[in-house]
């Protein structure tokens, strides 16, 4: 059987499509007769626009995870719910619904987990609060991101033949630890890891120490985009080879099997 991973959202897109490229993250993820949307991305115009262009249903879409909650991953879910005719089970971390203050420009601004949608939205979501390992379907699991942020994120593995693969919205915690975490709980080696690994801000020399660790741990098949940084992956090309490290676009289709 094949489990298929789709870019929904994505700072790039493939090229000759009508499909628009801008910041956030979005995956669908389709394995065990089960769809589920990774994120929605910032802007919900944009989403459903990819989503309409992908022939993705809204309503065929069997729950939604939010790796964390920031608007680059959330910013869609309200309008992605305006398209639904029925609820929808929408899976956050335990803190998804706690007010934080962030600095815009310097001033603070209080947020909510999630936004003050309308009554007629909000009645769309099931919420579920997870926060540790925990089975989604027979090959996909749920897992938190180790952290050493402050920042609390989910992110997927699937469990595919040749191992587990990684699906992460920005993995602030670092990928390396990630990677760690997984290969403890499920005692393989992770075979690929995809999305956003947050190297975005990181300086050459600092790349390649997380290259160097990638390498210690196999290294996996890399499908990076968002947070990921285009410079930053030219940086772990440049150690882990040209071809270790294909990017993942609105558009990009990526299948295992499982």
């Amino acid at each position: 059987m094949k489990a298929k991973v789709l870019g929904v959202y994505d700072e790039g897109s493939v090229p000759d499509t009508p499909l628009i490229g801008a910041k956030g993250f979005s995956v669908l993820i389709d394995v065990d007769d089960q769809r589920t949307l990774f994120d929605a991305g910032r802007r919900g115009g944009y989403l459903m626009h990819n989503l309409d262009y992908l022939e993705v249903d809204p309503n065929t879409i069997d729950r939604i995870v939010i790796s964390h909650m920031h608007t680059d991953h959330v910013g869609g879910l309200e309008s992605f719910l305006e398209k639904r005719e029925e609820s929808a089970e929408v899976i956050v971390t335990p803190d998804g619904e706690r007010t934080t203050e962030v600095k815009i420009l310097g001033i603070p601004i209080k947020r909510t987990g999630l936004s003050n949608y309308s009554e007629e939205t909000a009645a769309k979501i099931s919420l579920r609060k997870e926060g540790g390992w925990t089975q989604l379907s027979k090959n996909l699991f749920l897992s938190d991101v180790p952290n050493s942020t402050g920042i609390d994120e989910n992110m997927l593995v699937l469990m595919a033949a040749a191992g587990p693969v990684i699906i992460c919205g920005c993995c602030h915690g670092g990928i390396a630890s990630a990677i760690d975490h997984v290969t403890e709980k499920t005692g393989k080696k992770v075979s690929a890891v995809l999305g956003g690994i947050h190297l975005i801000k990181m300086k050459k020399n600092d790349v390649y120490e997380v290259a160097a660790a990638l390498g210690e741990r196999g290294p996996p098949a890399l499908y990076l985009n968002h947070c990921s940084g285009q410079t930053q992956r030219t940086h772990l090309r440049e150690k882990l080879g040209l071809k270790a490290v294909k990017d993942l676009y609105a558009g990009t289709e990526i299948q295992f099997d499982v």
